[in-house]
């Protein structure tokens, strides 16, 4: 659905990825509303297990995002170059994806909808594993939204990983998040995923219908208590698993026992970095912009895959061209799921070719991106038209009207708040809202209910419980 490149930031000393969606799926209206809103949210989250978000945009009617980059490499990676995962390893970066997911479901009631180990990355420095980061958080929400399972952005990796209520297109929760993640420490641990087929049809009607094989019988190394603990997080029913990616952490944590080493030992393995051409990086060259208006003069160079070109923004100009041509795929590793046409078949770790870049100094918001060729060439001059939309003005705080999450909090009055997970003005009065039990989790601090079991005379409120997450008291 799109692709990642490595860029430098135009006025920071850093690095960032940003992908680039195809310009198939930027055209629906529907999808690009949902994308930007759900950016926006994601925006919001800071959390140490989440690839941060830093913006969003659209450029010749193509969205983009950037994200952080993380340098290192994935679990995909790691599977790939060596099977099963050490125990202690795996369970690390299961807590850390753990610790994302139920953050981002507890603050925005966001669900991440495409956990797997590519998506699962690993910050490494010489060996050491320095941070556990889950990416591509949220962007496959606002795709699945826009599109159905049988379109181009599910692949067979994918639907590896997948709900069974994601396949029956029900409503989800941080229960579909939770499978996807033990479908995915299943795959650590054993190196190979529970269900798998050669085509999306076989894998849905696996999820659907088939037991997952136990632990014990694919992997009689680990101990056997694994097997009720990952009967219970494939359960078909989301009833019938772990509520929270914290709870199937503690499990596994559990019944791992003697298996688990000094968590702050871990050394992660090293994985043969691609050997890419000399020709598979390309040069960008961007001119300053007029003084009196935003123009844009953009050298070009000929794209090394297959004469494709690669537009790129100005305002954050690529060093260095990674390829990544499905949803999902980040740049966070030295290669990525595929291999771009011009990487050779050895594995040998090579330096990248030198990559000379000159920078526009214009904004983001004002901003056109160059053309890539191989040759520089002089073009028409382009008088840039910013992007970014006006604010809408913002509506009456009235109860049900829509309001913009993140910018708006409270009502000036105090008596609603703006939900992140509609869009909407909801009132925190308790006549309003359908009776809680106390004790259990909510999401909107101040918020107030009916308290079940006071005969509708006792009232609930919404408040931070003694783990930190927010619970009805």
């Amino acid at each position: 659905m799109g692709q990642v490149f490595l860029v430098e930031h135009p006025r920071l000393p850093r690095q960032d990825a940003l992908k680039l969606l195809d310009a198939g799926v930027s055209r629906n209206d529907d999808f690009k509303t949902r994308f930007q809103r759900e950016a926006d949210l994601l925006a919001q989250l800071s959390h140490p297990n989440i690839v941060t978000l830093h913006d969003r945009g659209e450029f010749d009617n193509r969205l983009w995002i950037t994200m952080e980059y993380v340098d290192g490499t994935d679990a995909a990676e790691l599977i790939k170059a060596g099977g099963a995962l050490d125990p202690t390893l795996a369970l690390e970066l299961i807590t850390g994806a753990g610790a994302a997911l139920d953050y981002a479901w507890r603050k925005q009631r966001i669900t991440h909808r495409d956990v797997k180990p590519a998506n699962i990355l690993l910050g490494v420095d010489g060996g050491d594993l320095e941070a556990v980061k889950l990416a591509d958080f949220g962007i496959a929400k606002a795709a699945g939204e826009a599109t159905s399972l049988t379109s181009t952005g599910i692949t067979v990796g994918t639907m590896q990983y997948i709900s069974p209520e994601a396949i029956e297109g029900e409503d989800l929760d941080n229960r579909a998040d939770v499978y996807s993640l033990g479908c995915t420490a299943f795959h650590l641990l054993t190196g190979q995923s529970p269900y798998s087929g050669k085509s999306i049809t076989g894998l849905m009607n696996a999820h659907l219908t088939q037991q997952p094989p136990t632990m014990s019988e694919v992997a009689p190394q680990l101990p056997t208590e694994l097997d009720a603990v990952f009967a219970k997080v494939l359960a078909k029913a989301p009833g019938d698993r772990y509520q929270s990616c914290a709870e199937f952490g503690d499990a596994l944590r559990d019944a791992l026992g003697d298996q688990l080493g000094d968590s702050r030992a871990i050394v992660v393995p090293a994985v043969p970095k691609r050997e890419i051409a000399p020709d598979a990086v390309t040069e960008l060259r961007a001119t300053e912009p007029d003084s009196d208006a935003t123009h844009l003069r953009a050298a070009s160079v000929e794209s090394v895959s297959k004469s494709r070109t690669v537009p790129i923004l100005a305002a954050i100009v690529v060093v260095l061209a990674v390829a990544a041509t499905v949803l999902g795929v980040y740049v966070s590793r030295s290669g990525g799921d595929e291999a771009p046409a011009a990487v050779t078949s050895s594995t040998s770790v090579v330096a990248a070719p030198t990559v000379t870049v000159s920078v526009t100094q214009s904004t983001i918001a004002t901003t056109t991106a160059p053309v890539v060729t191989t040759e520089p060439i002089t073009t028409t001059p382009l008088r840039v038209v910013p992007t970014t939309a006006p604010a809408p003005a913002v509506p009456s705080e009235v109860a049900g009207a829509t309001c913009s999450p993140g910018i708006q909090q409270d009502s000036a009055d105090g008596t609603m708040y703006c939900s992140g997970l509609d869009g909407v003005w909801i009132s925190k009065t308790a006549s309003r809202r359908t009776p809680v039990r106390i004790g259990t989790a909510c999401s909107n601090p101040g918020a107030q209910a009916p308290a079940l079991g006071t005969n509708g005379e006792g009232t609930a409120i919404c408040k931070i419980g003694p783990t930190g997450a927010y619970i009805w008291e």
